[in-house]
């Protein structure tokens, strides 16, 4: 009896480990069931945040506004299936509003910047468009951008990538400004044919903002990809009436070493008026192809 009562304990107790043992793998394989797809939802999200689209700012210049911009980005929606998703409205105060909605579904997203200060000076409008680029960064993911200039964009594009550009914002990828005064403007601190660029690409003069940027060009981003586009009106000038071709042409002296790609462009004749350049079927086509092809 005694032997038997043993015998049945002892299976007793094999049953208990079995039973233990069984419950303990169901445990875990349903913890394990649980935690992947957590695993895999973050792996997707850095996936998907690594292939956003990259969006693109039209930027206006001194006295501009949102209609400096337009054919600009009508263009590119009619030749290249670009789309318009945002316009940020920036007030004298440098509070932001954005109308539209970002869609990260679209290849060629386009955002459009207007300063309702339209004659704020350029380190104020850099601070502005550090915060646009945080807020695109921190609202949508977003982590690379194209930036489109006309004049006075260009410097205010410059000067936030020497200067208030740090290593959590959006990386820039493509830069295209467009009769950007990065060395004078005329009838303010420049005059036709006072300045020319050396064979090495250094301007002979160079005013005190030009000067400033030359000590920060190490600051440059690496690895950017820049058309520089500038007018002609050939009269004489050498100029599109505002700003001189030496002035836009000396951003390639500060950048040079810094720069993935950098080119070029002159528009010649009565469209390359300085206004005019944002309107020129020309510019339209060059600025399209570099940066959606």
């Amino acid at each position: 009896m005694a032997k038997h009562l043993k015998k049945k304990r002892k299976n007793l107790l094999l049953y208990v480990a079995t039973m233990v043992a069984g419950c303990l793998a169901i445990i875990l394989f349903t913890y394990q069931k649980v935690q992947s797809p957590v695993i895999k939802a973050g792996q997707a999200v850095e996936r998907k945040y690594s292939a956003m689209p990259v969006p693109t700012l039209y930027i206006h210049g001194w006295h501009g506004n949102e209609r400096s911009t337009d054919q600009l980005i009508e263009s590119a929606e009619d030749e290249k299936g670009a789309k318009k998703v945002l316009k940020v409205k920036v007030s004298p105060q440098g509070a932001t509003t954005y109308s539209g909605k970002w869609n990260s579904a679209v290849k060629h997203p386009l955002i459009q910047v207007v300063f309702e200060n339209n004659e704020a000076e350029i380190p104020d409008e850099a601070g502005w468009l550090k915060t646009i680029t945080e807020e695109l960064r921190q609202r949508y993911g977003i982590s690379r951008i194209n930036i489109v200039s006309h004049s006075m964009g260009g410097p205010v594009t410059l000067f936030w990538a020497l200067n208030l550009r740090d290593k959590n914002s959006p990386r820039l990828q493509k830069f295209v400004p467009i009769a950007g005064p990065f060395d004078g403007v005329i009838f303010t601190d420049d005059v036709p044919n006072q300045n020319r660029i050396k064979e090495n690409g250094e301007p002979v003069w160079q005013n005190a903002a030009y000067q400033s940027y030359y000590e920060k060009r190490d600051d440059f981003p690496r690895g950017v990809s820049v058309l520089n586009i500038y007018g002609n009106l050939e009269d004489g000038t050498n100029s599109d009436y505002l700003v001189t071709n030496a002035s836009a042409r000396s951003l390639r002296w500060l950048i040079k070493d810094r720069v993935k790609y950098y080119d070029e462009k002159m528009i010649k004749g009565p469209m390359a008026q300085h206004s005019k350049l944002h309107e020129n079927k020309q510019v339209d086509r060059l600025v399209n192809n570099f940066l959606f092809d």
